[in-house]
């Protein structure tokens, strides 16, 4: 008996140790299963954090949903009135009674009964004529008032055709509004159209930094059992918030150029502009933050899935940007600006350095040089050996006799002016001199400008200048 006691005991014994050993596997298992529900919880946080900005990156290719100049123009023209969708009510189909018996044996009754036949009929007939006549009328009002909205939809599509500055404008801003970003901000889109130069501004509110994320990811954190964000931090913000303030830049000139189906638009100036306070009176302020400018032609010669956003901005595009060194966008002025009231350009007082005389754009360069703090003597507009103004500075450290030669050209500068210029140069006894053109310089001018003590300035260099020094220009080729 002792014997078998001892064997149950044994038993019992092992079988509770199976299954503590099985609540212990149990609890492992949930506990398991917990921890990695709480990492992928946190890797799927920080997937929609990366989700959406990659988004960001990809506004460039945002399209707008279509609308047609027709639809467009049909929007501002009055329905059919709705009374007029109504159809009259048909007259109910005559039902006559049936003739008595005596109706039928009697003559007296028998007349009586055809005449209520025929007046019943002459009634019905009469009805019927009244429903057809308003039925007739109504389609007959419907068809004149459709007629009349094909009437002014054609011509106020050959205005548009024609370059009317309201319709114009109006339509552009319209398509703009259609685009649909991956974020919500208020759209206010002002807009300017010039018929002669076929240039259109666009005033465009941008959204704020509030569509940059806080949080850069998620992570769980074991010991504390808590998912905690990953702050993201200022300058990534900054560079996060600047790339897609130059991405909606470039898809709203995209998407102007891509639906100018009829061709009035050659030239586009983007002014974006945001709303902010004034920290020094507390004050509502709209600064600009970029202003960029490009013509049909040199937009679609850019591959947009190759660029550096803001080098095609400031470079290909005459950007006005200007941003400090924690990444942040300063006010700017704009190229030029629209009239929003007339819907068209403002005059404004941008030069554009390819229209000026080349004799105006020497003295507009020594302008410049005054503004920077040189003393400038501008020599003989013609005869002048080679050299268009002589600099002075009496800094004791970068001080010294500057001579300059500025060229008005569209096309690059090559080797044998440079050439010309070294020799003016090496003959004369400033201590240096500057090369400034209108276009741009080959790599090999570069490099033989640093050979033979010459800075170079190109065209996009030169307008940076103009508009930081107060002379507000620009350059557009025609």
């Amino acid at each position: 008996m002792a014997k078998k006691g001892l064997e149950n005991f044994t038993d019992k014994v092992a079988k509770d140790l199976i299954k503590k050993q099985s609540i212990r596997d149990e609890q492992r298992k949930i506990r398991e299963e917990y921890l990695e529900n709480k990492y992928k919880e946190a890797s799927d946080l920080t997937n929609d954090i990366e989700v959406y900005i990659e988004s960001l990156n990809n506004i460039i290719n945002i399209n707008p949903n279509v609308i047609s100049i027709e639809e467009f123009i049909k929007r501002d023209i009055q329905d059919v009135p709705k009374e007029l969708l109504v159809p009259y009510t048909k007259p109910i189909e005559l039902s006559l009674r049936k003739p008595t018996l005596l109706e039928k044996i009697s003559k007296k009754s028998k007349q009586k009964y055809n005449l209520y036949i025929q007046q019943e009929n002459e009634k019905y007939e009469k009805e019927y004529k009244l429903y057809e006549e308003n039925e007739n009328n109504r389609k007959n009002k419907i068809k004149a008032h459709n007629l009349q909205v094909e009437e002014i939809i054609k011509t106020k599509k050959e205005l548009y055709k024609n370059q009317d500055a309201t319709l114009v404008s109006n339509y552009k801003a319209e398509i703009l509004k259609q685009v649909q970003y991956p974020f919500e901000f208020k759209k206010c889109i002002n807009t300017g159209y010039c018929k002669d130069s076929k240039k259109l501004v666009i005033d465009y509110l941008l959204p704020d930094r509030k569509i940059v994320p806080e949080t850069i990811r998620y992570e769980y954190k074991k010991t504390i059992d808590s998912i905690k964000s990953i702050p993201i931090n200022e300058k990534d913000k900054n560079n996060i918030y600047n790339q897609t303030i130059y991405s909606v830049a470039l898809n709203v000139i995209k998407n102007i150029f891509d639906k100018d189906i009829y061709n009035n638009i050659d030239t586009v100036v983007f002014n974006g502009y945001i709303n902010d306070i004034d920290l020094a009176t507390g004050q509502d302020i709209s600064p600009y933050i970029i202003s960029a400018m490009v013509d049909k032609n040199t937009f679609n010669s850019i591959d947009m899935n190759r660029i550096d956003k803001l080098t095609c901005l400031k470079e290909t595009m005459q950007g006005r940007i200007d941003i400090n060194s924690k990444l942040c966008l300063n006010s700017i002025t704009p190229i030029c600006k629209c009239d929003y009231l007339n819907k068209s350009v403002e005059n404004n007082d941008s030069i554009n350095l390819l229209d000026v005389d080349p004799f105006i754009l020497e003295d507009l360069v020594s302008t410049l040089f005054r503004n920077m703090g040189y003393d400038v003597l501008q020599t003989n507009k013609t005869n002048d050996g080679g050299i268009d103004c002589i600099l002075n500075h009496d800094d004791p450290i970068v001080g010294g006799k500057v001579i300059a030669q500025v060229k008005r050209y569209k096309n690059n500068i090559d080797i044998p002016k440079l050439r010309e210029f070294e020799s003016v140069l090496r003959n004369s006894d400033a201590m240096k001199g500057i090369f400034i053109s209108t276009s741009n310089f080959s790599s090999n001018c570069e490099k033989f400008a640093s050979d033979n003590n010459i800075s170079l300035i190109n065209g996009n260099l030169l307008v940076d200048y103009f508009n930081q020094y107060g002379i507000n220009s620009h350059i557009l080729h025609k």
